[in-house]
């Protein structure tokens, strides 16, 4: 897996700490399973492994001062929660302990889970964790049904919580395309949100893909109709974020520097204007749920105000990464777009800046394995 990437000098323990069977005899369990990386180029990388299916665990490398983050960091965990590996200069902690999210001490209270739920909470599965960053968890009640899920950020719930709000003021229940999670509770010195479960399947998931697209289309219309607009302003395809994703691909994977340079050189000129829209901001097959004929949209703490397309371009980009058709099927389900120059020019950005680039970061075997003819077919897209 990791042949697929340059040797990083920086950090020779790389491939180690992505190693499951060497993690599992370091960290003392029968299987580890590897279920969330974070690497970047020349300066950290951050994994989570789930152990013998039960226990979570986090590393993190610390180029030279490992030994120091560990002991102010068990100082302040409970005995047994934090782990220093000296040889990979990494430290780990055990879940619910991390470095930045504090708030998730919450999840082992019980009065204050259900002050945040609303109704008492018999177990919890946790559904996605990215350390330091946010966790989210499913909570369930004792017949075993969904009674919520949980969110802790470190430092976007309040953002969260107040685009969730405004996008459940607008769209409200009875929507024919849009349905958009409602907010059961906050706690915001703990970063945590406490969202009403929505129904359907995950669009990455959905046998008929056609179909799904056209109502995510449909969807995304209705959601960039929204005012008043995010304060925030769309940046993630800024000049300078491209040039750093050409950079990162080409440090990375050398053998697909010159495809990415490539692009983006083909990108230099920018999109067209367009007037700027109330973006869901990370549009993505796995945060679109279908139900019926309605796409409910989550993980609304990157709204922001910016062209249609880019919305759009980035669920194409997903599409290509993917080898999927559908274009059609969402632009007619969107139905509004008509500046296809522009279109073209967000989906191939958003392959380098969006697609490349987590592919690096996360380490994604099957897009690494096929990166350069992705970077390719980005640069045909725009003509």
């Amino acid at each position: 897996m990791t042949a697929l990437l340059a040797p990083d000098p920086a950090l020779p323990q790389r491939d180690a700490l992505l190693d499951e069977e060497r993690m599992a005899e370091l960290l003392d369990a029968r299987r580890c399973e590897r279920i969330n990386v974070k690497y970047r180029v020349g300066d950290s990388v951050r994994v989570v492994y789930r152990l013998d299916a039960a226990r979570i665990v986090t590393g993190r490398t610390f180029r030279g001062r490992s030994r120091s983050v560990y002991r102010r960091a068990a100082a302040a965990s409970d005995l047994g929660a934090v782990l220093h590996v000296q040889e990979l200069e990494a430290v780990f902690w055990t879940f619910p302990n991390d470095r930045r999210l504090a708030g998730l001490r919450l999840l082992e209270d019980a009065a204050a889970l259900r002050r945040l739920v609303g109704r008492e909470v018999a177990g919890m599965r946790l559904m996605a964790y990215a350390p330091e960053r946010a966790a989210t968890v499913e909570c369930l009640g004792g017949d075993g049904a969904v009674l919520a899920y949980v969110k802790v950020h470190w430092d976007a719930a309040e953002r969260e919580l107040a685009n969730a709000e405004a996008a459940a003021r607008a769209v409200g229940p009875r929507d024919p395309h849009l349905r958009v999670p409602s907010v059961l509770g906050a706690s915001l010195p703990h970063g945590a949100l406490a969202f009403a479960p929505l129904s359907g399947d995950r669009l990455d998931g959905v046998r008929e893909l056609a179909p799904a697209l056209r109502a995510l289309g449909a969807a995304l219309a209705r959601l960039h109709a929204i005012r008043p607009l995010p304060a925030r302003r769309f940046d993630r395809l800024d000049p300078q974020r491209l040039t750093l994703a050409a950079e990162v691909v080409g440090r990375a994977r050398p053998d697909c520097a010159a495809a990415a340079e490539r692009l983006l050189e083909r990108l230099h000129d920018g999109p067209p204007d367009a007037a700027p829209v109330h973006l869901h901001g990370d549009a993505n097959l796995r945060n679109a749920l279908l139900d019926g004929g309605r796409v409910g949209l989550v993980d609304l703490e990157d709204a922001t105000a910016g062209p249609p397309a880019a919305d759009l371009g980035f669920v194409l980009a997903g599409l290509l990464a993917r080898g999927e058709p559908g274009g059609e099927a969402l632009l007619e389900g969107y139905a509004q777009l008509a500046d296809v120059p522009e279109l073209r020019w967000h989906t191939a950005a958003s392959v380098l800046a969006r697609v490349a680039v987590p592919a690096v970061g996360r380490v994604r075997p099957a897009l690494l394995a096929r990166l350069e003819p992705l970077l390719l077919a980005a640069a045909e897209e725009l003509g």
